[in-house]
């Protein structure tokens, strides 16, 4: 009888322990799972958000980027305010900045560019020439009032200088773009109303 109640009691014990182990490894498999679909989700959320971002205003996006004019030292006043025709939804409000509000193909993602924002209203921007207000500067003309050291077209997109032809850029949305036909030398600096700190005119502050 003793023999037997000690197989049984092991028995018990054994069972127990399996019992244990079983509800142990379906509690690892439900937190493993949970992670799982939390990872999975935050990606999903992290590629929309990245789909979202560029390149280039979508139709049906609200964008502003903040931008400025500086020729040989000098900021130039905000580009005024148009509409253009037909109406791309990249225009200017004369508060300086692009505003991208994209109805069509047209004035959306690769098209929404620094380049439309500036043809559209007849001036011109390019790799080596700003024609702003009717005046021309080319590389290599100089800056009368910089010990007439010849300028070159420059920009940044907050703070970083970039190479390449500035009316091909993309604007995201919140970018400060600063244009300039400066000196090697020179600084190009921040366009004054990233330096004001006003807004959009079409958004509440």
């Amino acid at each position: 009888m003793g023999k037997a109640s000690r197989t049984k009691g092991r028995a018990k014990v054994k069972a127990k322990r399996s019992g244990t182990g079983f509800v142990a490894g379906v509690v690892v498999i439900l937190v493993f799972g949970v992670a799982l679909i939390a990872l999975a989700r935050n990606d999903h959320s992290a590629g929309n958000a990245a789909a979202r971002k560029g390149p280039g205003a979508k139709i049906g996006d609200h964008w502003h980027a903040a931008i400025g004019v500086n020729i040989c030292g000098a900021w130039q006043p905000n580009l005024a305010q148009y509409e253009p025709s037909p109406n791309t939804g990249v225009h200017s409000h004369g508060d300086g900045y692009i505003h991208l509000h994209p109805y069509s193909a047209a004035g959306a993602g690769r098209n929404a560019t620094v380049g439309l924002f500036y043809r559209q209203a007849g001036d011109k921007v390019s790799a080596g020439q700003i024609t702003f207000d009717r005046k021309t500067h080319k590389d290599g003309d100089v800056c009368e009032n910089l010990d007439r050291k010849p300028g070159l077209v420059r920009w940044t997109v907050n703070g970083q200088e970039k190479t390449g032809d500035p009316a091909a850029y993309a604007p995201n949305d919140r970018d400060v773009i600063a244009l300039a036909f400066v000196p090697r030398d020179a600084d190009i600096g921040t366009p004054p109303v990233a330096l004001a700190g006003n807004g959009p005119s079409d958004v509440n502050q």
